[in-house]
């Protein structure tokens, strides 16, 4: 009689180490999506800022001209365009920057992504063979308390 309850037992106990298997594999699954959902945000907010500082540089360069023909200068003089160069040249350089650091937060967060999944993956197969290990300890005591 009783090896009947220990190999209920053990059938039970190898049941509930695989659905915390899948439980916990599921979270991490959840958790991924959580990243990837993530990433795709800072794409967006990345984009943002690109178009941003864009159009920050077009007003400030349309300020800048209809402030040098207000004060009567020429357009042309050597030293206005040594200025506006330069102030295309931070506005490229500050859009580089903010591209290359979206770039690496959406790396980061897809990085992120991949190894919960893998969490997830190695919990799962982690929860399979622990409830193997207990199917065989369940059938060595089931033959042991039998004979």
């Amino acid at each position: 009689m009783w090896q009947f309850f220990l190999a209920g037992a053990s059938v039970i106990s190898a049941y509930g180490q695989m659905q915390a298997g899948k439980a916990a594999q599921a979270a991490a699954n959840a958790e991924a999506m959580q990243y990837e959902q993530e990433k795709k945000q800072n794409e967006v907010i990345a984009m943002q800022r690109h178009v941003d500082r864009l159009e920050q540089y077009d007003a400030a360069r349309a300020h800048n001209l209809a402030w040098f023909s207000f004060a009567n200068r020429d357009i042309s003089d050597r030293s206005i365009k040594a200025f506006m160069n330069k102030q295309r040249e931070v506005a490229y350089s500050d859009v580089a920057r903010s591209d290359a650091q979206g770039y690496a937060e959406g790396s980061q967060l897809a990085m992120q992504a991949q190894v919960s999944r893998m969490r997830g993956t190695a919990a799962r197969k982690s929860a399979n063979i622990q409830a193997l290990s207990t199917l065989a300890s369940g059938l060595y005591q089931y033959n042991t308390v039998k004979v």
